[in-house]
């Protein structure tokens, strides 16, 4: 996006920008909002009447058979997203925002261990990218388009609206101070807006964090554990997700590989009752911060969202991944000597810091969800979780369900 204007084309160009960010903020605050409230009342079911996972298998076709009848390149994702946000050519497709919208609902009707941000992402662009259509636009203004609606999608969808505009132009590692403002305003704007106008309620861990970490050698000697731990973490995840697609590249056929993993999902939950385990998991997440879990709680939520993603049920997996890092990191606390609630808030945000490529984000999440003490430490541990998992991260892979 480029400033360089004549006085005759300045007002203009500030007007059309003007109408572009609150469009898009409106819009996509408003979907987002309507997003975050039906995932709510979808994941209240399923807690309360558990026997919907036996519709799991059914939710998984029908999302497939969505996809091929009117997805056309939106089954692609968030792969289609960041290529088009990298080099702009044709405005994203009309279906990519309803169809994400849908399938991510179906999935966690059904209980899959999948996340949101992948709709978040797909939602927030996919809108945006609709306006392109009506103005006339250079590439880089259609790309600046595009990232605002990313961080309005994510900040409606995960109530942090710093990180969310530091993530739409970290994970796509896009550097231009005015295409960051424009960002942070759509940003705080499609928060707001969700908060406010459809009454979407997000989570709340500060409660967990009264004083802030204080610097110590020793402190600082477990936060490099906990950073090295969770890239290793996050680098056995960017395997993994891969694992399921190249163990049945015999099997390319969608509706297989979905029953196949409704299938094993369900002879894991069933039996044991582990619904705990099913969809984002938030009840687990909040016990981390007050209690040391066990290490086979993570290595579980682990598998089944690499299972569940890598076998094509739609919604992403950054919440899964943040149940990943928090249990993870409560789990570590019992061989270091600082806080648990310090330990499962570096766990939480350093695990996708690897696996995402997007250490930054993570570190301000940390101190915007959690506590402004933490960021120094959460710094050190994304950064070493993201140097460990490798420098190309999950949205630099083609991940073909």
């Amino acid at each position: 996006m480029t400033l360089v204007v004549g006085p005759t084309s300045r007002l203009p160009f500030l007007i059309r920008w003007l109408v572009l960010l609150t469009l898009v903020s409106i819009t996509v605050g408003l979907l987002g909002g309507c997003f975050l409230r039906s995932l709510s009342w979808v994941t209240k079911e399923f807690q309360a009447n558990p026997i919907w996972i036996y519709t799991l298998p059914v939710g998984g076709v029908l999302s497939v058979w969505l996809y091929q009848r009117w997805g056309g390149q939106s089954a692609q994702g968030v792969r289609l997203l960041v290529a088009e946000i990298k080099t702009p050519t044709t405005p994203l497709p009309v279906m990519m925002a309803p169809l994400i919208f849908c399938t991510t609902l179906v999935s966690h009707l059904g209980g899959a261990s999948v996340g949101r941000e992948g709709t978040a992402l797909q939602l927030g662009g996919g809108v945006a990218d609709q306006f392109s259509r009506f103005f006339n636009l250079s590439s880089k203004e259609r790309q600046t388009l595009l990232l605002c609606g990313v961080s309005a999608g994510f900040s409606a969808v995960f109530g942090a609206p710093i990180a969310a505009a530091v993530f739409a132009v970290e994970f796509v590692k896009v550097r231009h101070y005015l295409t960051f403002l424009c960002c942070l305003l759509t940003s705080f704007a499609g928060n707001y807006i969700g908060k406010h106008w459809v009454g979407a309620v997000h989570w709340d861990y500060k409660v967990h964090f009264l004083l802030g970490a204080e610097f110590t050698w020793g402190g600082l000697a477990s936060v490099v554990m906990i950073g090295a731990v969770a890239g290793l973490v996050a680098r056995l995840y960017l395997k993994g997700v891969q694992w399921p697609g190249q163990l049945l590249k015999n099997y390319p056929n969608p509706y297989y590989r979905i029953l196949l993993a409704s299938f094993i999902f369900g002879i894991w939950i069933i039996p044991g009752k582990l619904y705990d385990f099913t969809g984002l998991g938030l009840p687990i997440i909040d016990a981390a911060f007050c209690q040391v879990m066990p290490l086979g709680v993570w290595i579980l939520k682990f598998s089944l969202t690499v299972i569940c993603v890598g076998l094509g049920f739609r919604g992403g997996e950054v919440t899964p991944l943040f149940f990943v890092g928090a249990t993870l990191g409560s789990a570590l606390c019992t061989f270091l000597p600082l806080p648990l609630v310090i330990c499962t808030g570096l766990g939480f945000v350093a695990v996708f810091a690897g696996v995402g490529n997007v250490p930054l984000s993570c570190a301000v999440l940390a101190a915007e969800a959690f506590h402004p003490g933490l960021l120094g430490y959460a710094l050190l541990a994304c950064y070493l979780s993201a140097l460990i998992a490798g420098r190309h991260g999950l949205y630099d892979q083609e991940i073909k369900p």
